[in-house]
């Protein structure tokens, strides 16, 4: 099964689209939403995202340095290095 490609045309719903696939694909499940990332007007970051999937499951399956760097490609990905809600749009 593969990433969900596509895109919502509100931020918070479209992280939680991939925040959806991560769970889906490598078992990141632990509840990060959206809400949890978008918080005040600061951009959410490739680390800031990554960091907060990653450290909120209790145990990873491997590494977590290869973790890191799977995880901020989908988001580069998908956002580029940073997002906030006054710089998205599709």
């Amino acid at each position: 099964m593969a990433f969900e490609r596509r895109f919502h045309p509100v931020l918070a719903d479209d992280l939680n689209i991939l925040l959806d696939g991560l769970c889906r694909e490598w078992d990141f499940c632990a509840g990060v939403r959206a809400s949890d990332l978008l918080v005040g007007a600061a951009p959410l970051t490739s680390k800031k995202f990554t960091d907060a999937v990653l450290d909120a499951e209790a145990e990873l399956p491997g590494p977590r340095a290869s973790w890191e760097r799977r995880i901020k490609r989908k988001f580069v990905q998908r956002y580029g290095h940073e997002v906030s809600t006054k710089s998205y749009s599709i």
